[in-house]
């Protein structure tokens, strides 16, 4: 992904964030704002509508009243004609019956509706009658399945006479029935022009009044309904409150909702404000306003499309702003992908002089004969040569740590002789200087771990290197300890000096790449300060820790902790231990290899190939002390011909893997698969490689090399090469 495209991705996702973040944030302010609109008009109506209602209740029982006194002491003869005036008289009125306080009906007349049954003898509305209330009923059915309510009024003065200390003999009431549907024209009557619409609950949560719904003539109780369908439950759960706490709350308004039931069409989602009307009848006024049907919708659109509008403007300033940012980025990017190469480039192509001048100076150190001084000078090209092969090293493996080619590979191997191998390949950095090298490690050390042996050694080399380097005279001391946590042993360094240290200023800058500490010291000392930022890194890769401590002038200790995976509970001998706390410091820097044996194998014949004439000689130069025959050719597809050909017959081949004309895995490929012959396919073939990349020898191994050997070729380790693949050659 580039630069342009994860700055273009970055902003859009700034920009749709902002954008999504303010579409909530607007839609819900929006919504809290219609919905607290939305309350306040239904407190409103309610409020209106509960006056209302009440006066309309209070009309009703002042006909009621009016009627009862018309027919009080009215003859039998003229009861009937009473009746059916007062029923004509009264548009509301549909029947009135006269009652007398044992529940036996008097006198009744209808216009269709039946009057009051005797079946209301006894009911609460009754008896606060006959104790001289006028009272409205709930909705009944009637005998004719009609929804109705009933007024019952007193004919008698009851409250007058109880005032005198009297008693009606023969105590009677009118009962009158009025249509189901006569609230709901009321409301009507009060909404018309209001929005939302009104509804009516009796006192056990019965809707009496509805236009919206045919609530009130289906007897609709959603408190009746909730008990065995949860679907009204929300909607009970205000009714229930409007019933039971109206009275004690600070505000009368709430919202529910009722969902999934076909038979309402659709689903509902109210606003609720209401108010108890009369607390003789315990009715409840409500108003209520859907939210689905207020102006939140249309809002909830526009918020969205100004929200779209502006992340497509974002997304158009994204694509814009994102060639302006990424444009340092990319030319940073662009720097350092030419350093990588440069640096990996210049590594490579200073290995070939360094071929030479290592290889040169080793393949002479060999012979016999040579003068002192002339053996001395080629010790110290040679040890020059590896020091700046190492500076070549260090700067290709931070150029592949920063490329992302650095990896760590795990094995199984000898603590005890890790330790005795890492402390004499850095004898070299003591030369004549008096330097105590002391190692000093815990008895219970594991004797085998796994994990990358040859990362682990980079990074005490590098270390013991800096120690070494910076240390005139004294002391350099190596505490090896571990300790165990689960399946991980952590493996504790300090390596310890008495070297110039590091001025407290400078402490912070021990790991920085390419840091000039102290530029005096850095002339007066060997390396470049590169071998410290690269352990760090490596130290990192590999999930541990490295700190330093330094007194400027005394010395410096190093902390390295590093984890390392368990293998088995064996820890190393006492014998093996007593051995590396006795190493000896004084050992010689470098093996001395003028009389070094090497077996002689005149019958065996080798091919080098190599695009570089000087790597050629020195490869030749260094196997022919063995007797071997060799063979130089400058380009793989001459070699895999040779092959092919089958004449001569090759012990084994040095191949250099990078070739202008051909790759040394594809050379292998065709060797191994194309030519086809038993002596191709089990021809011993070792990788000559330029490339420290870790993970080579695996590579290497799966692409069908045999082995692998560095450049500069190592004369112990080509000796080792030659008796393994050489000297075991079958030519047959």
């Amino acid at each position: 992904m580039t630069i342009r495209l994860k700055v273009f991705l970055i902003i859009s996702a700034i920009v749709l964030a902002i954008s999504a973040s303010s579409v909530v944030i607007s839609i819900s302010s929006a919504q809290n704002q219609i919905i607290k609109t939305l309350e306040a008009d239904m407190q409103r109506l309610a409020s209106g509508a509960n006056e209302y209602m009440l006066n309309q209740m209070v009309i009703l029982k002042q006909d009621a009243g009016a009627v009862a006194m018309r027919l009080q002491g009215a003859s039998i003869q003229d009861v009937q004609h009473l009746l059916m005036e007062q029923v004509v008289a009264y548009e509301d009125f549909d029947a009135i019956a006269i009652f007398n306080s044992s529940g036996r009906t008097i006198a009744s007349f209808s216009m269709g509706s039946a009057a009051p049954p005797e079946s209301m003898l006894g009911s609460e509305a009754w008896e606060r009658a006959f104790q001289g209330d006028r009272v409205i009923t709930t909705t009944h059915r009637d005998s004719n399945g009609d929804v109705v309510f009933y007024i019952f009024a007193p004919m008698d003065d009851f409250q007058f006479m109880a005032l005198r200390g009297e008693t009606p003999a023969n105590p009677q009431i009118v009962g009158i029935t009025v249509p189901g549907s006569y609230f709901n024209e009321q409301v009507v009557r009060f909404q018309s022009g209001n929005a939302g619409h009104l509804l009516m609950i009796d006192d056990e949560g019965k809707i009496i009044a509805d236009v919206l719904h045919d609530w009130v003539m289906d007897e609709v109780n959603f408190l009746e309904l909730s008990k065995t369908d949860s679907r009204y439950s929300d909607v009970a759960r205000v009714i229930d409150r409007m019933i039971n706490d109206n009275e004690n709350l600070p505000k009368n308004v709430d919202r529910y909702a009722i969902k999934g039931v076909e038979e309402l069409g659709e689903d509902i989602d109210d606003i609720i404000a209401y108010r108890p009307i009369s607390i003789k009848e315990s009715w409840i006024i409500a108003a209520a306003a859907s939210v689905s049907e207020s102006p939140f919708k249309q809002v909830w659109l526009m918020i969205a499309l100004s929200g779209l509008i502006f992340f497509g403007l974002g997304v158009l300033a994204a694509g814009l702003a994102s060639g302006v940012i990424a444009k340092p980025f990319e030319i940073a990017e662009a720097a350092k992908k030419a350093k990588t190469a440069f640096i990996a480039n210049m590594s490579h192509d200073m290995r070939t002089p360094l071929n030479a001048i290592i290889g040169l100076s080793e393949l002479n150190l060999t012979k016999r004969g040579i003068p002192l001084e002339t053996r001395n000078h080629l010790r110290k090209i040679d040890e020059s040569g590896m020091i700046l092969l190492g500076v070549v090293n260090d700067l290709l493996d931070i150029s592949n740590i920063e490329s992302g080619k650095f990896g760590i590979i795990s094995a199984e191997y000898n603590l005890p002789n890790f330790i005795n191998d890492t402390a004499l390949s850095n004898l070299i950095h003591i030369g004549s200087k008096q330097i105590t090298f002391n190692i000093l490690p815990d008895e219970k050390l594991p004797l085998r771990l796994l994990g990358d042996a040859l990362r682990v050694r980079q990074v005490f080399n590098n270390i013991l290197s800096n120690a070494f380097t910076n240390t005139k005279t004294g002391t350099v001391e190596w505490k090896i300890s571990s300790e165990r946590n689960g399946d991980t042993i952590w493996l504790i360094s300090k390596i310890s000096d008495t070297g110039g240290g590091f001025k407290p200023e400078d402490i912070d800058k021990v790991f920085l790449d390419y840091s000039s500490l102290d530029t005096q010291k850095m002339r007066s000392s060997k390396g470049t300060g590169m071998g410290l930022a690269l352990t760090k890194k490596i130290v990192d890769l590999m999930n541990g820790t490295i700190s330093v401590e330094s007194a400027y002038g005394k010395g410096t200790t190093f902390t390295v902790k590093l984890p390392e995976k368990f293998v088995s509970d064996e820890v190393i001998s006492a014998e093996a231990i007593e051995k590396l706390r006795t190493f000896q410091s004084t050992a010689r820097a470098s093996a001395d290899t003028s009389d070094m044996q090497r077996i002689k194998i005149p019958e065996a014949r080798v091919l080098v190939v190599d695009d570089a004439e000087i790597n050629l000689e020195v490869a030749q130069g260094m196997i022919e002390p063995y007797g071997i025959t060799v063979d130089c050719v400058g380009n793989l597809p001459e070699a895999v011909e040779l092959v092919r050909k089958g004449s001569p017959k090759y012990n084994a081949i040095f191949m250099n893997r990078w070739m202008p004309e051909m790759d040394g895995t594809e050379a292998v490929r065709i060797i191994r698969n194309d030519v086809g012959t038993d002596y191709a396919k089990n021809l011993p073939i070792i990788a000559v490689t330029a490339n420290s990349v870790i993970g080579n020898n695996a590579f290497f191994l799966q692409a069908g090399f045999q082995d692998v050997i560095s450049k500069p070729m190592d004369i112990l380790r080509l000796d080792k090469l030659i008796r393994r693949w050489v000297a075991q050659g079958d030519l047959s």
